[in-house]
């Protein structure tokens, strides 16, 4: 008798994937400079291999880019370490007083802070047009015969001039005039307290108390 066997056979298919990522990087680095010369090296002509002086401009570029990499990491570093160190030292203004650009009188508990008057010429009259809290003006103090500079108006001479007796932070706008009449150009400058430091593009900025965003570089006396 004769048996039949039937047989089956099972074979397996293993199905490999390949991923390729891509990238939007279209700069060569140091490991792409070389794949590329290894790469035409492997593949040039027998015939005519590529020649001395190219291969040693090629391999002078390559040495060129590593320093390049090099030199801007470690630039990179340096500027980091610029900035930790000017936050670093510029936070210790906070709760400083500072004398910089703006007109703005305080008064507190009846006492009323100076202000700096800055005119580029001799002036005939300085008008102070002082303003409260809501943009109503309270007075306006006159100031005769400035020299070129700067010079400051007490607070005693503004209160003996203007009606400040309410406690609070008063802004002021100022106008000039010379022996001819003819307007000049005035700055004011008053003190303020620093309440907060930030980087902006490079530069420090100071937040003081009454509201004003200076640059440290416009700051004039810090106490």
């Amino acid at each position: 008798m004769t048996t039949a066997i039937s047989s089956y056979t099972s074979s397996d298919t293993t199905t490999i994937t390949t991923t390729t990522t891509s990238s939007d990087n279209t700069s060569l680095d140091q490991v792409d400079f070389l794949t590329l010369l290894t790469t035409q090296l492997e593949y040039q002509d027998p015939t005519n291999p590529v020649d001395n002086s190219e291969m040693i401009n090629q391999m002078t570029n390559y040495s060129m880019l590593d320093e390049d990499v090099e030199q801007n990491e470690n630039l990179e570093t340096i500027i980091n370490q610029l900035d930790s160190l000017a936050a670093l030292s510029t936070s210790s203004y906070v709760g400083k007083e500072v004398m910089a650009e703006g007109g703005i009188i305080t008064v507190e508990d009846g006492d009323v802070s100076d202000i700096t008057v800055k005119v580029e010429e001799d002036a005939s009259v300085v008008g102070l047009n002082i303003y409260d809290s809501d943009g109503n003006i309270v007075n306006t103090v006159y100031t005769t015969n400035l020299d070129a500079g700067e010079t400051v108006i007490s607070g005693s001479a503004l209160s003996a001039q203007a009606d400040l007796g309410t406690d609070g932070t008063y802004s002021v706008k100022a106008f000039a005039y010379d022996e001819d009449e003819s307007a000049l150009s005035v700055t004011l400058l008053s003190a303020g307290t620093v309440t907060s430091v930030e980087q902006d593009s490079g530069d420090t900025v100071l937040t003081l108390d009454d509201g004003r965003e200076v640059s440290i570089t416009d700051v004039s006396l810090i106490s």
